[in-house]
């Protein structure tokens, strides 16, 4: 699957998937990942919130240790948190209350494995 950015104001949502589109989150993708989007956040400046999404993938210890860095190097300037495929449904009824993102709902419910 590739990567796809939904963006609402200054917070964005990006569905990814790694290379083995139904098990975990491969470290390796997960670091490249997040090496482009801080080059990104670099050029463009910095959003409020940023989210990333797994609607096909699982996180490992490993992998979540890896968010979490991220989450941890950002802390008060920039919202950042990760949802894999066994929290996507919760993720979708929380969006679903919001009418504007009815098009990251819709995407995350047709590549979503649940």
């Amino acid at each position: 699957m590739e990567s796809k950015v939904f963006k609402q104001g200054n917070y964005i949502w990006e569905c990814k998937s790694s290379h083995n589109s139904s098990g975990e989150i491969d470290l390796n993708y997960l670091k490249t990942a997040i090496k482009n989007v801080e080059k990104r956040w670099e050029r463009e400046g910095k959003p409020s919130g940023y989210y990333y999404v797994f609607p096909v993938n699982l996180i490992t210890n490993t992998t979540r240790q890896e968010l979490e860095r991220f989450k941890q190097s950002y802390q008060g300037e920039v919202d950042i948190n990760y949802y894999d495929r066994e929290q996507v449904q919760k993720l979708i009824q929380n969006l679903s209350k919001l009418s504007d993102m009815k098009s990251l709902v819709d995407y995350i419910k047709q590549v979503w494995k649940g």
